[in-house]
């Protein structure tokens, strides 16, 4: 198996020159969980030590600080703004006020940065689905990039249809970053 330090030059949208691997933690955030609830965010250091201790050099995306550094610049308007989302029981997009189309807008521009990453990493600890993660995952897998799931759902679509590799936790994870990486996966049927 090739090594991970072997992986080919960073693809189209990586930064010109650059020659360390990227990696994109894809994760759940908010879940199912109602408002601005999320899950614990903690595997996101676990995941970013992980594959710094082990590949030098890695630029690693982590979009749970960069959400963080987005939201740290906003008035208040945003959270309540999506606070009343709850409350309406038709929501259309052209009628969604600045601050949400800027929050939907930030959303995009992380699936865009998964599809450009080398690698998306995808946490999706137990067996909770996460809308978001699809997204980041899909986007990557269309890309062509190395997609690594690290799940115990190995039967859901979403995540066999779009991951290369499925890992079953953080030390098959680190196992995989010191000990090589699979072959890219075929393009899928109609994205050829």
């Amino acid at each position: 198996m090739t090594g991970l330090r072997d992986l080919p030059a960073p693809g189209p949208g990586s930064a010109p020159g650059r020659t360390a691997a990227s990696f994109f933690l894809a994760g759940t955030m908010q879940g199912a969980r109602p408002g601005s609830a999320v899950l614990d965010q903690s595997y996101r250091l676990a995941l970013r030590s992980c594959i710094e201790e082990r590949v030098p050099g890695a630029v690693v995306h982590d979009p749970g600080v960069l959400m963080a550094r987005w939201e740290a610049g906003l008035r208040a308007d945003v959270r309540a703004a999506h606070a009343a989302l709850a409350d309406t029981p038709v929501v259309r997009r052209r009628d969604l006020p600045p601050e949400l189309v800027a929050l939907t807008d930030m959303f995009h521009r992380l699936t865009l940065l998964a599809a450009r990453s080398d690698v998306c990493v995808a946490w999706l600890p137990g067996h909770e689905p996460s809308m978001g993660t699809a997204a980041e995952l899909l986007s990557a897998h269309r890309a062509g990039r190395t997609v690594v799931s690290i799940t115990g759902m190995r039967q859901n679509l979403a995540v066999l249809a779009c991951s290369t590799l499925i890992l079953p936790d953080l030390d098959a994870f680190a196992d995989w970053l010191d000990h090589g990486r699979p072959d890219p996966a075929p393009p899928s049927e109609g994205h050829r």
